[in-house]
């Protein structure tokens, strides 16, 4: 008997007796951490990557800047722990070293802030646009694949011949690496993440209260 793809709307067979998806939804579920999870450009981010950014200018002397380099760091250095430990002979879970592998090919390609900035402005975005992520697993499947695209080792090109374009992708990493690396993005940047998120909605709010009050002073004058 023929089975169809559990997404509402899907009349795709399933890829497989063991398996609830079409070919194509599956895809996205690993590819995309949902099913009908919209995969985050680095367009999407541009604006967000803007106001940490100003919110780093305007906070210049902060220690918690340096501190959040720290962090990445931190997580690069658990990397190359991990690393060394599989090199040694010990015994690994191999998820766990390929993760760790892609986070220090991030590292040999950009500064600790760049990544830092990349990590905050997706935060801000999941504050601001919740909508925009389907599920926690779906933004930690997002967060992982823009900090990846910091690294230009894990891009590879092709030629469309549709569009006669050359375009570029990400070599797609197994789920359960990419868990991993969300894992410890969110360790190391979740609290920080969520407070510069709120600050920006704080400033949002006032500043939505003061057009507010604006527009109900100028109705008042003669």
């Amino acid at each position: 008997m023929k089975r169809t793809c559990r997404v509402p709307g899907c009349t795709a067979e399933v890829s497989s007796r063991y398996n609830p998806y079409c070919s194509n939804h599956k895809a996205r579920l690993r590819r995309h951490g949902a099913v009908d999870q919209e995969g985050i450009t680095s367009t999407d981010l541009k604006p967000y990557l803007a106001r940490v950014r100003a919110r780093v200018e305007k906070n210049r002397d902060n220690p918690a800047w340096g501190q959040l380099d720290g962090r990445w760091l931190s997580v690069v250095d658990h990397a190359r722990t991990v690393i060394a430990s599989y090199e040694r002979g010990k015994a690994s879970i191999r998820h766990e070293v390929k993760a760790a592998h892609e986070i220090v090919k991030v590292a040999q390609t950009v500064s600790p802030r760049e990544a830092v900035e990349v990590v905050l402005a997706m935060f801000m975005m999941q504050e601001l646009e919740p909508r925009r992520f389907r599920n926690d697993e779906a933004f930690r499947v997002q967060l992982t694949r823009r900090v990846r695209a910091l690294a230009n080792v894990n891009a590879g090109e092709f030629y469309d011949h549709r569009t006669n374009k050359t375009r570029r992708v990400y070599r797609e990493l197994p789920p359960k690496a990419v868990a991993v690396i969300g894992h410890w993005l969110v360790q190391a940047f979740g609290a920080a993440g969520v407070r510069i998120a709120r600050l920006e909605r704080e400033d949002e709010e006032r500043e939505r209260k003061e057009r507010l009050e604006l527009y109900k002073a100028l109705e008042n004058l003669t």
